[in-house]
């Protein structure tokens, strides 16, 4: 139980579109123009038409680092260059291992305030708005809840208006203290609760809900006795840009717990994807 009752896994009617050079083209066409994978064979370019594998262009590469971050490569490096802590300079992406950050706890917090302080100015997203995803999402309604609140992307949902069998609720295998530097949210330390069971109430709320049924209430009345640990789940559609921007809220320290089991999953499926574009998008956020 727990994190294993939390799913996010590909729709499988509708399977992933657009490619890293799909945006490429997109920005490029204000200009009349186009690009073209670079196809390799042993890790060479050739000229095809066999090939083994397809790379983005480096120069299309700098086209992503500048609209998914608002800055050309050579400003970022020296935006990231004029940090520096104990003579370490941060000079390169911040995925990059070369930035040696996890040492420098402090300096690392600092880095990441400051990355989102520019990261927050305008950028070029309309390109990425041109990749599309849809999932198919498993978790508790506290977690659906949050998440609709996403711009751009729709969402169309189990109802218990129509459909009154297969009742599961979330049970977490750890209760957390509240953080006391979140309002509202929780730190990674455990609270004992063996003197009562919170789980109680998942189990009366379901005698009574089915005891309404059986009486003859209409679902759509019966359904308000359950709590929001009941498990639900609904399809999630939208672009590249707007799953990445909330990968972008929800991958945050401060995000719930089980939220971010959500963002998490669905981030790897856009990396997948968009192996050089997502990275970008969702840039100092781990």
């Amino acid at each position: 139980m727990g994190e294993e009752q939390i799913v996010v896994q590909i729709n499988p009617d509708v399977p992933p579109t657009g490619s890293c050079l799909g945006i490429v083209n997109a920005a490029r066409k204000s200009f009349g123009r186009r690009s073209e994978w670079d196809l390799l064979v042993n890790g060479r370019v050739v000229d095809g038409p066999y090939y083994e594998e397809l790379r983005l262009r480096d120069k299309d590469k700098r086209l992503l680092e500048f609209l998914a971050r608002g800055m050309t490569a050579d400003d970022f490096n020296s935006f990231c260059s004029s940090l520096a802590v104990e003579g370490t300079l941060v000079t390169d992406s911040y995925d990059n291992e070369s930035y040696h950050l996890d040492s420098h706890k402090d300096f690392k917090d600092q880095f990441i305030e400051n990355l989102w302080q520019w990261r927050n100015t305008p950028t070029h997203d309309t390109p990425f708005n041109h990749g599309f995803f849809s999932f198919e999402i498993k978790a508790p309604i506290f977690v659906a809840r949050q998440l609709v609140k996403h711009e751009y992307l729709i969402m169309s949902e189990y109802s218990r208006r129509y459909i009154t069998d297969d009742v599961e609720f979330y049970q977490p295998t750890v209760w957390r203290k509240a953080a006391e530097d979140v309002k509202q949210g929780s730190s990674s330390e455990a609270v004992s609760v063996q003197a009562i069971d919170p789980n109680f109430v998942n189990f009366t709320s379901l005698r009574v809900y089915k005891e309404l049924l059986e009486a003859g209430v209409a679902p759509e009345q019966a359904r308000m006795v359950l709590p929001q640990s009941l498990m639900t789940s609904w399809t999630w559609s939208g672009t590249l840009g707007a799953f990445a921007k909330m990968c972008q809220l929800r991958l945050a320290k401060d995000s719930q717990y089980e939220t971010r089991l959500v963002a998490k999953e669905v981030y790897k499926h856009l990396c997948d994807q968009f192996p050089v574009a997502a990275p970008l998008l969702v840039e100092g956020v781990k």
